[in-house]
């Protein structure tokens, strides 16, 4: 898949002007505080996700009331017209050549995967952060799966207003239990969905991530990540066994909301152990695995983009992650390094700005031949 342009409006600093994308490789060069992370963000937004800095979309509005991002990609012979706009009170919505569409309509449209370095907390970081990961990877692979993660956000939202309810005295009687145990039945069978959706997901993404391991380096070998969901039993009679300490405590606490995922290398847990090389090499690699799961899911290479792709990496590391991006789509890397450091890379070159880009060259350089 192609991004060959995109255009925004009041998206934090970023210039109405359109940006338009080489095929291949594309290099976003410029000082800290340019906009190269916002247009990241921008794309990812224009694909149907959310903001990998966890930004809320009043904080990505210029004027915190409404912005609007619009998109042209190139499926085979195909070019597809993509928009997304929020306003405050409304809420996100994706349109196609000008027709509304859903979020999960616009994530199978524009399949696209991101790595930044917000992204070391799926090793290092607290468990919503890996589940966070994982519903990506799920939403990727079957986008359809979608549904049933929104269905049990809403089951388990309605849950707790009632738990919290119940637990101060705010509800009471045969009507508030009756409810009560409608949205239990609800959250039981929206997370029974949940959980066999990122089973399925991270079965593919572990075939990926073995493969991709095997030239890693011999201090990756053994290195596995499992899905931890619970005591075995299934939810609804694990719900039914802690509602009189959920009524207590005023929410839900069994769950996929509740679930992790537990990374170990030879048996042992991994968390802790891992260097800050390793950890940025792992969770690199993780994505490089969401990319294939999703190339193969979906027969359509995803966009792939970095953020401040080069921070910390010795020549000798850098020259192995350029190895590593894959081909055959719209790659977008971004760097606040000088781009003298960069030459042999196949990239068109994009200067940001005051959230202005513009072209700096064709090429950096076309020794290598990848990156076509």
């Amino acid at each position: 898949m192609r991004l060959l342009e995109l255009t925004s409006r009041g998206f934090r600093n970023l210039s109405p002007d359109a940006v338009s994308f080489e095929p291949g490789w594309n290099l976003v060069v410029g000082e800290n505080g340019q906009g190269k992370t916002n247009l990241l963000e921008a794309i990812a937004l224009l694909c149907g996700q959310r903001s990998f800095r966890r930004a809320s979309p009043a904080e990505m509005a210029a004027d915190g009331e409404t912005f609007a991002l619009e998109g042209r990609f190139r499926r085979g012979f195909a070019t597809e017209d993509v928009g997304v706009t929020w306003v405050r009170g409304e809420g996100r919505k994706f349109r196609r050549a000008g027709k509304e569409i859903s979020f999960r309509e616009a994530s199978a449209l524009s399949p696209a995967v991101f790595l930044a370095p917000e992204h070391r907390s799926i090793l290092a970081g607290p468990p919503e952060e890996r589940r966070r990961f994982l519903d990506r990877l799920v939403v990727g692979w079957r986008p359809a799966a979608g549904a049933d993660l929104v269905a049990y956000e809403r089951a388990l939202r309605e849950r707790n207003a009632l738990l919290l309810g119940l637990r101060d005295g705010r509800h009471g009687g045969s009507d508030s239990v009756a409810e009560l145990d409608a949205w239990t039945d609800e959250l039981a069978t929206a997370g029974e969905a949940v959980r066999r959706h990122r089973t399925g997901a991270l079965e593919a993404w572990n075939v990926a991530f073995s493969n991709l391991l095997q030239t890693a380096g011999k201090e990756y070998a053994g290195v596995t990540l499992s899905y931890s969901c619970g005591d075995g039993s299934d939810l609804r009679t694990t719900l039914k066994k802690l509602l009189p300490i959920e009524r207590a405590r005023g929410r839900s606490l069994a769950g996929p909301h509740r679930d992790d995922l537990l990374w170990s290398r030879g048996g042992r847990p991994l968390e802790g152990r891992a260097s800050a090389g390793e950890i940025h090499r792992l969770v690199t690699l993780a994505k490089l695995a969401e990319w294939r799961v999703v190339r193969e899911a979906t027969g359509e290479a995803p966009l792939f983009a970095v953020d401040d792709f080069d921070a910390g990496l010795s020549p000798r590391s850098l020259e192995r992650f350029v190895a590593g991006l894959p081909e055959g789509t719209t790659v977008v890397l971004t760097t606040a390094s000088d781009v003298s450091r960069f030459r042999g890379l196949p990239a068109a070159v994009l200067r940001m700005t005051g959230g202005v880009s513009a072209a700096d060259s064709p090429r950096v350089a076309a020794s290598t031949g990848k990156g076509t």
